[in-house]
């Protein structure tokens, strides 16, 4: 990562960590409140206000997606709750595929919100498992009890 990409990116995270108590978090609204820090007279040809907003909510996206991954949520408020450790503090609102996503906080998730979510982590273990198991026959067929690779890699 050059300097610059890191200057964009700590601005972009300013913007992420001033709406953090927020109760949905939207990565487009990241991406047009950091246009808005970059380019307060709004100078930029259309365009070119295009490509960055866009590039920028690529960012906010994986910046929401780092943030609200359950492995990275420490043990908080809900420590005594029966699932700490295993919900996230935010997941995205129930959307159409193509649209982007709103993070909304956990306590405010709609029942449809849930079901959303319920169905597309399952089709995601879904389809670690099918990897797994994949990745598992290949191994099978690669390599003897003893560890050692049957045949030579090609």
């Amino acid at each position: 990562m050059t300097s610059d990409e890191k200057k964009l990116r700590d601005v972009l995270q300013r913007r992420f960590d001033a709406s953090s108590q927020e109760t949905r978090i939207r990565p487009a609204w990241l991406a047009t409140g950091t246009m808005a820090d970059l380019d307060p007279e709004k100078k930029t040809p259309d365009l070119v206000y295009l490509a960055a907003h866009l590039a920028l909510r690529q960012m906010a996206r994986e910046i929401c997606r780092k943030k609200f991954d359950p492995a990275s949520t420490e043990a908080g408020p809900g420590q005594g709750n029966l699932f700490s450790g295993q919900l996230q503090t935010r997941y995205p609102a129930a959307h159409k595929r193509g649209e982007d996503p709103e993070y909304v906080v956990l306590d405010h998730l709609t029942a449809k919100d849930v079901k959303f979510n319920v169905r597309r982590l399952r089709r995601e273990a879904g389809a670690k498992l099918r990897h797994a198991d994949a990745l598992e026959a290949w191994g099978d067929e690669q390599f003897a009890e003893n560890g050692k690779r049957k045949r030579k890699a090609a």
